[in-house]
Order: C-alpha cells, then structure tokens, then sequence
C-alpha cells in the first residue's frame, strides 16, 4: 500500500530560504528524501535538471519543481512557504510557494497529470489563500 502523496512531513511553513533557487531545490530534495522516498542527490540532481531546462516559477509566487528520475521510490508532493520570495524565473516575480512533484523513473505521466491539476488550482486566488495562511479573497456579487 502506497503513502499519501503529500503528509505532514513534506511541507514547511515559514521557512527562511537557504539561497537562490539551486538552495531551495536542495532543501527540497532534503525534504523528500528524510521521508525515505528518494535518495536525496539523484533527486536534487533531476529537479535541478528540469530547473534548466524551463524555469518553474508560475505567476502567482509560487514555482512548482518537479521531475521523474530513478532516485525516487515513491511520489511525493512537498510544499514549502518561504518567508521571503526567491526568484524562480516567473515574469512577475520570485515565489514564495515551492511545490516540488516527485515522480519514480519508469512511472506513467501521473506526475504530468498532477502538474496539471495543480497549475489550474494555483491559478484560483482561493486555492492560493490557504498555504499562505490567509482567508480566501471575497467574490464581488454578480449583478
């Protein structure tokens, strides 16, 4: 039986960040990897692969890393809320919500899929509200 995709133990709140992105990915590897379900250097080194290959930074403030590579036994989603913006290549601005999608080599596109799905929440300033820790915005009424 498999694990949730996301637990207690993939997210940080209000973490001060350790550097530029390249940083950040690291601490996001290290994250993935204390819960057993990566080995921690094959998975920074896929994340930071996808990083060069397009930037990860959405408009919004937040970046969604991800990757699928051979260091991960187990999906995972992580969440970290960084207590300062770092700049994830976002034509609008650094992020301050890292979500890194974790995905076993070798797996069908599930982790595109939930790239997918999750790119559309993001866009929803009420879905964004919650990990930011702040009431979802008020809908004007329709007339």
């Amino acid at each position: 039986m498999s694990a949730a995709l996301m637990t207690p133990e993939l997210v940080r709140l209000d973490v001060a960040p350790p550097g530029d992105k390249h940083a950040v990915i690291g601490m996001m590897a290290d994250i993935v990897a204390a819960t057993g379900r990566a080995e921690r250097d094959g998975l920074e080194a896929g994340l930071l692969k996808r990083e060069e290959s397009f930037a990860t930074g959405m408009p919004g403030g937040f970046a969604i890393p991800h990757c699928r590579t051979e260091a991960v036994h187990e999906a995972a989603l992580a969440l970290v809320r960084l207590s300062e913006p770092v700049d994830f290549g976002s034509a609008d601005g650094p992020a301050d919500l890292i979500i890194a999608i974790t995905a076993p080599a070798g797996t069908d596109d599930q982790h595109l899929k939930l790239l997918a799905q999750l790119s559309r929440a993001l866009i929803r300033p009420e879905f964004l509200a919650a990990p930011r820790g702040r009431p979802p915005p008020r809908r004007s009424p329709r007339s």
